[in-house]
């Protein structure tokens, strides 16, 4: 058999309210993010240095792939916020749907399965399926169960990400109150009302605003510091990242102002415009 790989974008969620059912099949969250580039690569038979793992190697494995012959590559840091996971684990559906000639639908609801069984992630599967631009999650569940819909974002507009640390999915549960899934509920219904840009980015920075996340995060100095990046047009907060959107041609001279005056990394990354795809 050929080499093939299989390209997915990552997510990084704003707002999301879980919800639990009586299986992991009927649980999962509703919510909105991003998906963004750069992207994971899956591939089969193809030198690269990245190991599957996690629920990508457990979902290969249960469907007789052989794992010695699967090779990742991954731009974005695990457990910062990228979805990196939910990633994985839909780049591995897809290939073994492609190896074994088993039905995608069938391994993206395994995916999200053992996504949350492992509390690794509620609504990445779902969102990246989708996977551009604009994600909302309009009812919870795997692929086929769930509801979502996506939103071409405009070229004109860039992402920074502020790297403050790294943070488990299953602490950030743990670490979250109620005023903020009461805060993203609101955000949700607003959106489902108007999907668009515009109501995204005033929705999720009240919520921010409200609650002083990216100042929980950053510290309120650097966090007013950030207020004053060229090209701001908006912000939102995940884990320990904090997400900037940015104008697009104002892109460099943001990078420049944000690593003269903060201690974090500071990573570019592009809305998707392009979901799980075999190549």
């Amino acid at each position: 058999m050929a080499p093939v790989c299989v390209s997915v974008p990552h997510h990084i969620t704003a707002a999301f309210v879980p919800v639990w059912g009586s299986t992991p099949r009927d649980s999962g969250s509703v919510g909105v993010g991003i998906a963004v580039e750069p992207r994971l690569e899956l591939c089969y038979d193809l030198k690269l240095s990245g190991e599957p793992a996690g629920t990508a190697a457990k979902l290969l494995e249960s469907n007789g792939v052989d794992l010695s012959k699967v090779k990742s590559s991954n731009p974005l840091p695990w457990s910062f916020g990228y979805a990196t996971s939910g990633a994985s684990a839909v780049a591995a559906a897809h290939l073994a749907s492609y190896l074994k000639g088993k039905s995608l639908g069938s391994l993206l609801v395994q995916a999200h399965e053992i996504e949350v069984q492992d509390r690794t992630g509620l609504g990445d599967v779902l969102a990246i399926s989708c996977g551009l631009g604009l994600v909302l999650r309009r009812r919870a569940g795997p692929p086929g169960i769930g509801q979502v819909d996506c939103l071409y974002l405009p070229r004109s507009i860039s992402l920074l990400s502020i790297e403050a640390g790294g943070m488990s999915t299953e602490s950030l549960l743990s670490s979250l109150g109620d005023d903020f899934y009461v805060e993203s509920s609101n955000v949700l219904r607003k959106l489902d009302e108007e999907l668009s840009l515009e109501a995204f980015i005033e929705s999720v920075r009240a919520l921010n605003d409200k609650l002083g996340l990216p100042s929980s995060i950053l510290g309120a100095q650097n966090f007013e510091y950030v207020t004053k990046v060229p090209g701001l047009l908006g912000y939102y907060t995940k884990k320990r990242l904090v997400i900037l959107i940015i104008e697009r041609d104002l892109v460099g001279d943001a990078v420049d102002y944000l690593r003269k005056g903060l201690p974090y990394d500071i990573r570019e990354l592009s809305p998707s415009e392009a979901g799980p795809y075999l190549r």
